[in-house]
């Protein structure tokens, strides 16, 4: 667990291929079904100025997630730039989509790049991280809440959908319970970093230094506890973190206006609460692809949404969120690497 020993997750290129063309034919199987003539019809009403902006939104979203962990970060005592901050967002998604792992993979990106540009500490780098996960489940739950009284109150939507919302924002709440237990009690995650330690000498056959790891551990429940008492830095963070939610789901609302279909933001709160539950579950296919798209169609057709613009929705949505994102997110990640391997040859150079 040494800093340097930190390493980016890599994605499997060829596996990535293989799941991605699964999970394409699968969800074109799906379109075939609900036919592709109506869907062709609704595609062509799109309003190419009014989608554009869903571009721009996505991208202030991510840009706004950053501020959030930024501003965490720097009260951590890690110097990082806004723009900085952005690009290694965009690589999170970028990794987050390739490697289906439970966001686990993207945040192990954030470290990583925290670590190699800011240089502030596995504990530290590692808390951010932690803190800014708690903080960006308050407007989830927050989505989820209202999402779920609009479709009770307001609409005739079916008991499965509402059972659905229910059942994951209780799914949710228990996880990040959990979450929140392990950040901040230190028997809880002493417990599991003994346990792994053990696992690891027993079946690889290799001594960890116990003492380091766990005074790590206790390195970062320091400053876990310490952050409570930054109040202010938690409520601008958190205004952050509403601003990218929001902005997230004003892309779905963007792309039902271009076509001319009114959909209310609530019941695309409701709908992207189960998309971002889906996204964040340790799945096989890459960004969930072709199961979270049917999803969303499956949802926004029961709350009355005809189906083939609820499939070119999804379609143009997905776009924005997942192709066009994880391309950034690519590039960022490029971008990245190149810059980190510059930074080591010069110091490399200067101590020649």
């Amino acid at each position: 667990m040494h800093r340097d020993g930190i390493e980016l997750p890599t994605p499997d290129a060829r596996k990535s291929i293989t799941l991605v063309a699964v999970g394409t034919s699968l969800y074109l199987m799906y379109l075939y079904h609900v036919g592709f003539s109506g869907i062709a019809e609704s595609m062509r009403s799109v309003d190419i100025r009014i989608f554009s902006l869903g571009f721009v939104l996505a991208l202030l979203g991510v840009l706004f997630d950053g501020l959030a962990w930024r501003r965490v970060a720097i009260k951590f005592g890690c110097s990082i730039s806004i723009s900085d901050a952005f690009l290694m967002y965009l690589s999170c998604i970028f990794l987050n989509n390739l490697i289906p792992s439970g966001s686990f993979s993207g945040e192990t990106a954030r470290i990583y790049f925290l670590e190699k540009i800011a240089s502030p500490g596995i504990d530290r780098s590692s808390a951010t991280v932690a803190a800014t996960r708690i903080i960006t489940a308050v407007p989830f739950f927050f989505g989820v809440v209202v999402g779920m009284a609009y479709l009770i109150l307001e609409t005739s939507a079916p008991a499965w959908a509402i059972a659905t919302c229910s059942g994951i924002a209780v799914v949710l709440l228990g996880i990040n319970a959990i979450f929140v237990g392990i950040c901040f009690s230190s028997g809880w995650l002493e417990g599991i970093i003994s346990r792994l330690i053990e696992f690891v000498e027993r079946v690889f056959h290799r001594r960890v230094d116990r003492s380091l790891c766990m005074g790590i551990v206790r390195r970062f429940h320091s400053a876990m506890n310490g952050f409570i008492d930054h109040r202010r830095t938690i409520l601008v963070s958190t205004a952050w973190a509403f601003a990218a939610w929001l902005c997230m789901n004003l892309v779905a609302f963007i792309t039902f206006r271009s076509m001319g279909i009114e959909v209310s933001m609530w019941a695309i709160f409701a709908v992207y609460a189960v998309m971002i539950f889906i996204q964040m579950l340790p799945l096989v296919l890459p960004g969930g692809i072709g199961l979270v798209d049917i999803v969303m169609i499956t949802l926004f057709s029961a709350i009355g949404v005809p189906t083939s613009y609820a499939v070119a929705a999804t379609i143009l949505s997905r776009l924005i969120q997942l192709w066009f994102l994880t391309i950034a997110g690519g590039a960022a990640t490029a971008y990245l690497l190149r810059r980190i391997d510059e930074n080591r040859k010069s110091s490399m150079n200067q101590l020649a």
